[in-house]
């Protein structure tokens, strides 16, 4: 993707969320990044200005992702390597209008901005407030997202933390464990690698169930509900409390 020079700052090998919070204040400028997928090298940007991402994109095989869909790419690729460079008020404009399908729309740039200053919080407060009170707030925290009607964090069959009401949350629990068991099965049989997450959908529903600590988060939503947002809200959840 064609860019404007800007100012190298630095390059980095961290996982693209990594690399996104450490630049997440009062930063103008882009991430470039960079993964050798087969015999082809793809690639990708991510504008930030003022900490706030306004704009993605990402290239693989002729095949260019926009806005969260791009965003939501990079953030799961691994062995990645990130250029990360500052630039002014006519280069941001140059990016914009050369890839005007990559600026994120004013609500999800909203929430994502939201996202980010809850966990940050969350970070904040993680080594004081470790265990139930991190756990609670993580699914409140999900649950708030637009379409979302329930979370549950499930162990050995068991909903150990949740949210929602009108919902049969031991039914839930029972329905994770056998989920994960398939989709591990599955992703074994495969060969395709260690399970990320795992989306099921219906014309009505989609259930998104990832790994959070030692246990599972299994989030029940409708059919309208932004998926990519709520992956990116996983995957933030993910990383704040790997520790715990």
């Amino acid at each position: 993707m064609k860019l404007p020079n800007g100012n190298f700052i630095a390059e980095s090998k961290k996982p693209v969320p990594e690399v996104i919070r450490e630049y997440s204040r009062d930063f103008k400028g882009f991430i470039k990044v960079y993964k050798a997928e087969g015999t082809r090298m793809s690639d990708g940007f991510i504008l930030l200005e003022d900490g706030n991402i306004t704009a993605s994109a990402y290239s693989v095989q002729n095949i260019k992702l926009y806005q969260m869909n791009a965003l939501e790419r990079m953030m799961t690729l691994t062995d990645t390597v990130s250029e990360i460079y500052s630039c002014n008020d006519v280069e941001v404009d140059l990016i914009v209008r050369t890839y005007p399908e990559s600026l994120i729309k004013s609500d999800i740039q909203k929430k994502t901005e939201e996202l980010r200053s809850i966990m940050e919080e969350e970070s904040r407060e993680s080594s004081s407030a470790k265990g139930e009170g991190l756990f609670d707030m993580l699914l409140s925290n999900i649950s708030s997202a637009p379409g979302v009607t329930a979370t549950a964090l499930v162990a050995d069959g068991f909903p150990i933390f949740q949210n929602g009401s009108h919902v049969d949350f031991e039914h839930i629990a029972v329905a994770t464990e056998d989920m994960v068991r398939a989709g591990m099965k599955i992703t074994e049989e495969l060969q395709l690698g260690k399970t990320d997450q795992i989306i099921l959908e219906t014309p009505q529903y989609k259930v998104v169930i990832a790994p959070i600590s030692d246990m599972f988060l299994c989030v029940l939503a409708g059919k309208d509900v932004n998926l990519g947002l709520v992956r990116l809200m996983i995957k933030n959840a993910q990383m704040n409390v790997k520790d715990v």
